[in-house]
Order: structure tokens, then sequence, then C-alpha cells
């Protein structure tokens, strides 16, 4: 084995009648570096939008949430319960059902939750998201999202109207808070008041819609989830939804996306391969006299084998070193390129009120890093196959003949 590796590195070196071929080869490397570069930094872009646009949905809803289909009153005992199972760290009450906000001749339909600001500390990070006002709010009070404000032109002290589908009755509501989840869905749809102000809303008299539930860890819900079904007695008066339950379609889309965007970007690391593949033939076509000699002195058709898939594995795996190395540094720097780019062009590449950030999130996966690395592997060793199994077919006889 030692031989043929010694062998393989020596006819990769250039000689005069070989520079052609280390110059294809040398093409291959970066041709193969270049897509696994691009390759690394998509997924790891990709991976980063994933994490982010996951903190947003469990920043503004609970980990797991237990809805009651009729109400329940009083839930401090289910809490109680609840609060004492594994890896559930906090729980709080709420309400939440639709509304209708009129402006003057507007009316808009939004979702309305009721919390007690305490204890929704605990379950969410909405706290996190008030950009003006206040989340300590009572009574006939109303944090609203940052887009549904600027579109109506609200401001802390306001009061605005809500109509309840339960009375059909307009209810004078005060803006204490406005928030900015990142998330539009909710920031313009979306508005929170106290638990009390909630009940005389929707007539739900010492009644809530359900429990917020956060975990320890947010991928071990649905264990969490079977053991609230096995503490509380089964699912007869309420239905157990965890954030992975309410965004299932929206995460299965982001899955899809990842693994369509992996097979597209990888089809680069394929045609880098064909450099490859011609560059191991024109490497064996050079060599005919010496793979004559081999196979007269004994070498075995393996070891004619193993000598170019080795060569064709030399030229890919120091590709694929450069290309992780490069897309990692080229991931990182990203932001930094974007900056330098916006300057350039005297206006943002990611303009904040469009996008809600203006840093493109990049996470690293070692699972992911490794896979494309494996697959990469797999794509060079089936680009050296051939070429490699075609020197083993070379009469020896009329190799040396030919020379």
């Amino acid at each position: 084995m030692i031989c043929e590796f010694w062998l393989s590195q020596r006819y990769l070196k250039s000689g005069k009648k070989e520079r052609i071929i280390s110059l294809t080869g040398l093409i291959s490397m970066v041709g193969i570096a270049i897509g696994v570069a691009v390759l690394i930094v998509v997924i790891a872009v990709m991976s980063g939008f994933d994490r982010y646009l996951q903190e947003k949905l469990i920043g503004t809803n609970a980990d797991i949430t237990i809805q009651f289909y009729d109400g329940y009153r009083n839930p401090q005992d289910l809490m109680d319960k609840v609060n004492k199972l594994s890896h559930v760290k906090a729980s709080a009450p709420y309400i939440a059902g639709q509304a209708f906000m009129k402006i003057g001749t507007q009316i808009i339909g939004m979702e309305m939750r009721g919390i007690d600001p305490k204890s929704q500390q605990t379950v969410t990070r909405f706290k996190e998201y008030i950009k003006k006002g206040t989340f300590d709010i009572s009574g006939a009070e109303i944090i609203v999202g940052e887009e549904l404000a600027v579109k109506l032109g609200l401001k802390i002290g306001d009061t605005v109207k809500l109509v309840s589908p339960a009375t059909l009755t307009p209810l004078d509501f005060k803006v204490k808070g406005i928030f900015n989840s990142g998330m539009y869905l909710y920031d313009s749809g979306l508005v929170l008041t106290s638990l009390k102000g909630a009940q005389d809303f929707f007539r739900m008299v010492d009644t809530v819609s359900g429990i917020a539930v956060k975990t320890d860890d947010v991928y071990k819900v649905e264990a969490v989830k079977e053991e609230i079904y096995g503490k509380l007695g089964g699912a007869g008066f309420f239905d157990v939804m965890t954030w992975i339950d309410s965004n299932r379609s929206f995460l299965n889309a982001l899955k899809l996306e990842k693994i369509v965007m992996f097979i597209v970007v990888t089809m680069t690391t394929v045609v880098a391969a064909f450099g490859i593949v011609s560059t191991l033939i024109m490497s064996v076509m050079s060599k005919i006299r010496d793979i004559g000699i081999l196979r007269a002195i004994g070498a075995r058709s393996g070891s004619i084998l193993i000598i170019f898939v080795f060569q064709g594995i030399t030229l890919g795996v120091t590709g694929i070193i450069a290309g992780v190395c490069g897309g990692i540094t080229l991931a990182l720097s990203l932001n930094k390129i974007i900056d330098f780019i916006s300057k350039l062009i005297g206006h943002s590449l990611i303009p904040r009120d469009i996008y809600y950030f203006d840093r493109i999130p990049t996470y690293f996966n070692v699972t992911d890093i490794s896979f494309i690395i494996v697959c990469s592997l797999v794509i060079i060793l089936a680009a050296s196959v051939y070429p490699a199994f075609y020197a083993t077919r070379i009469n020896p006889v009329e190799a040396i003949r030919h020379e």
C-alpha cells in the first residue's frame, strides 16, 4: 500500500510531458474546493436562518401549550402538577381569541392574547421585545406590535376600540407598550392584554383558554407532551400542542428547502469531479509504458487500481480541505463583505425595515459539515474508480510494445 501511495504522488508531480496533466489536476482541485466552500456557506446560512426563525417562533410562543376545549376555571392546581414534571421549568395561564380593532372607519381582525405579565416572563421572551412603553399591564391596557402601530399611527397612551366576537360591543383599551418580535405575522396581528382584561373582553369570568409551558430543552417537548397527557389523565377536556406541532408545515418547508439547496449546490462538486476523471484518464494514457512494466514485473491489477485511485483521492481531499477552510472563513466574514459592498453602493444590502435584521445569521453544524465532507469524498471516489479500472485493463505486452 505504501508503494502504491508513493507512486501515485510521484505521478502527480509535473514533468516536461505531464505539465498539462498537473494543470488539469490543479483546476480540478480548485473546482472541488469552490464546490465544497459554496456548499458550506449555503448550508451555514440556511442553518442560521433556521435557528433564527426557530428562536423567534419559540420567543413569541411557549414551548408547549395546553389548550382547554371549553376553558378552565382556576388553573393553578393543573399548573402545580405540570410544574413537577421533568424538563418543565415554568407555566403560565393565558387567554387567546380573535378580536377586531376599530380605528375610524377601519376594522382590522387580529389575535388577542390575555396574559399575566409576571408569569408570562417565565415562558416567553415578550418582555425582551418591548421597544416602547412597558410590559406591566393590567385591566383594559394593551401592548401592540410595531408593524400594527406604524400602520395605524398608534403611540403610547392612545386609546383604541376593540370589538369582541362574544359581545360585538366596542370596548376602550389604552396602549401601554409596543413590541417588535422580528416576525411580521405577530408584529402586525397580535395584541397582548392583561388576563383580567381578556376575561372581561371575552366574557370568560375566572376562566382561561390554556396554560403555556416552558421546558429546559425545546427539542424534548414531545416527551414532555406525553408526560402531560399521562399526568392530567388523557385528552378528555384539553389538547397539548408543542411549538413543533404548531409550526410543522413551516418547519417542514424549511427542511425541504435546505435539502433541495444541498442537492443543487452539490452539483458543482459533481461537475468539478469530471475534471478529476479527465485528469486521471490523461495520467493513465501518459503512463501506459509504466503500467506495462509494473504488470510485467508482477504488479497485480489491484495495485494498479490503488495507484490511480490514490491519485484522484489526493486531488479531491486537498480540494475538500481547502474548500472547508475557505467556506468556513467566507461564512464567518460574510457580514463584513456585505458591509463593505453596502458602503460601496451607498445603501444597505439588507434593509432592516424589510427583513427585520441587518446581519446574515450563520450557524455551523458539525453534522452538516461532516455530511458535506463525506458526500464530497464519495463523489471523488466514484470519479476516480473508472480511470483507475481502465488502467488495470491495459495489456502489459501491448503497453510495452506501444511505447
